[in-house]
């Protein structure tokens, strides 16, 4: 029972855009099953040989197959079904079916983490291809104190560029005191609002010199060690005593005081 009205709104949708429901011989529906949504195309009539099928969802390719059946079908998850979808026949002049999915607005970040260096400029981007598309966007900066709301030209280095697709926030120069930090991108439609948050982190121009001085302070160290070892290792020099060459020899003494017995003896003869 809860599939009948998406089918009909479907199907509305797509007559208000100008007949869509059967663009170059192609029949196209929606509805919902479970958690999932059904999008269906099928040929009508087949002057040419198919060799596969193509689903897009605005100019991102979802799927693509080398099928030959007159009849495809796409799955996409309830809470992330809208935009605008598109089905075509390979080769392409075979057919072409668009089919679009209201919902409620999903933004996302086209970078959830962005760096930059102080002074440098630096911009942060966000997108949303729900149908029908975001007419309202806005910017904040998270604080403690509460979200601080970004205007454009404010301070004379923020500035908002808009479109029904995509928006984006460019911080003329950044302070790496002031800047770092969460930023919040909203975009509203008719049917609802949603939010992506973007972290900037903001270096200092002297973290590149930071590395270079640290390796320079391992080197001095590393040639401070070996010089140290190299000096410990040396051997001790030894000193030559002038004085032992006027020692009389111990064996010379001995000679002499045999020679002397020698001579007593033979002199009561």
């Amino acid at each position: 029972m809860a599939a009948a009205p998406l089918v009909v709104l479907g199907l509305a949708l797509l007559l208000v855009e100008g007949a869509s429901a059967e663009v170059g011989s192609v029949s196209t529906s929606i509805e919902e099953v479970g958690s999932k949504v059904l999008l269906t195309c099928a040929l009508n009539h087949n002057d040419t040989q198919v060799t596969g099928h193509r689903w897009m969802k605005g100019d991102k390719v979802l799927k693509e197959d080398a099928l030959t059946d007159l009849k495809t079908e796409y799955e996409v998850d309830a809470a992330d079904r809208a935009g605008k979808y598109s089905c075509l026949f390979l080769p392409e002049t075979v057919g072409r079916g668009d089919l679009a999915v209201s919902g409620p607005p999903k933004v996302k970040a086209l970078k959830r983490s962005v760096k930059g260096d102080e002074g440098d400029p630096v911009t942060l981007a966000c997108k949303s291809d729900s149908f029908p598309p975001v007419t309202s966007w806005a910017w904040y900066k998270m604080a403690d104190s509460g979200h601080q709301e970004i205007v454009n030209g404010s301070q004379n280095r923020f500035f908002v560029n808009n479109s029904e697709a995509r928006s984006e926030l460019r911080i003329k120069k950044l302070n790496i005191k002031f800047d770092p930090g969460k930023y919040v991108c909203n975009g509203t439609s008719s049917l609802g609002s949603d939010k992506a948050v973007i972290t900037l982190r903001v270096h200092s121009r002297l973290a590149a010199f930071w590395p270079f001085l640290g390796i320079v302070m391992e080197v001095l160290v590393l040639v401070a060690i070996i010089f140290f070892y190299e000096k410990c290792r040396q051997p001790e020099v030894v000193v030559d005593d002038d004085d032992t060459g006027t020692e009389p020899p111990k064996s010379s003494g001995h000679q002499l005081n045999n020679e002397d017995k020698s001579v007593r003896q033979r002199n009561p003869t």
